[in-house]
């Protein structure tokens, strides 16, 4: 399916796992570069070694309620 996201650029909060990691996934496949963020460092190292694989991807461990 063609969405027409390629070269666009889509931010997903808590994507190391589940539903986070599966629209990453999505968006990569369809041509989107994306950013993701969760809390846990670990997790989030290892979503982006599975996930480069379809395309560009940045991560950074951050709790967002924290920040707030």
């Amino acid at each position: 399916m063609d969405l027409g996201l390629k070269e666009k650029v889509a931010v997903v909060t808590g994507g190391s796992k589940g539903i986070g990691f599966a629209t990453t996934r999505a968006f990569l496949e369809e041509g989107a570069r994306v950013a993701i963020c969760a809390r846990d460092k670990e997790n989030l190292d290892k979503a982006v070694q599975d996930l480069s694989a379809y395309g560009e991807v940045y991560a950074k461990a951050i709790d967002i309620d924290a920040e707030l």
